[in-house]
């Protein structure tokens, strides 16, 4: 009975000494774009897909010059990036890296003769880039990050740049 309860406490304790390792984790970002992320560390332990939704233009360009008129007010924004990630000094930490695409929805607007402005509706699809600093608490699933990336936007505003950083948590699961 010794022995069983001795297995089962130094299988939790590695357990939880690796909560880095796990297969999928579920995230929050306050931010730019705040919102909630869903990744999942492929094999290999070395890559992993994020996916994240989010609000856009919340917190940079809120009020932003764009196409032939400007943002005021933010959107949405969905995005998709293939990650690396590496191992720190201490297993605690990794940092990593990774580029994807982003779609975006959000109003803008153009004056118009008279003092008024017309709203007009963007979708706009470009390309994401990230990096970050994630800690892995060692008795716990959680994980804080903070990141830093940038959106360059294809179409239609070719080449339109929008600024992208965070701090957040996941859950490893």
């Amino acid at each position: 009975m010794k022995k069983t309860v001795l297995f089962l406490l130094l299988t939790l304790a590695s357990a939880s000494a690796f909560a880095q390792n796990k297969d999928w984790a579920l995230g929050a970002k306050i931010g730019e774009p705040a919102g909630i992320s869903i990744r999942n560390y492929l094999r290999n332990d070395k890559n992993a897909i994020e996916v994240n939704l989010g609000l856009y233009g919340a917190f940079w360009g809120v009020k932003d010059s764009y196409k032939s008129g400007y943002f005021d007010g933010s959107g949405v924004a969905i995005s998709a990036l293939y990650l690396w990630h590496n191992q720190m000094g201490s297993s605690r930490f990794k940092n990593y890296y990774g580029f994807g695409g982003q779609y975006t929805s959000r109003s803008y607007y153009e004056d118009i003769a008279g003092g008024g402005r017309n709203k007009l509706p963007s979708v706009g699809l470009g390309g994401v880039g990230n990096a970050g600093l994630e800690y892995f608490s060692p008795d716990s699933p959680l994980s804080i990050f903070m990141e830093v990336g940038a959106y360059v936007e294809l179409v239609p505003s070719f080449f339109y740049f929008h600024p992208q950083a965070g701090i957040g948590a996941r859950l490893n699961f």
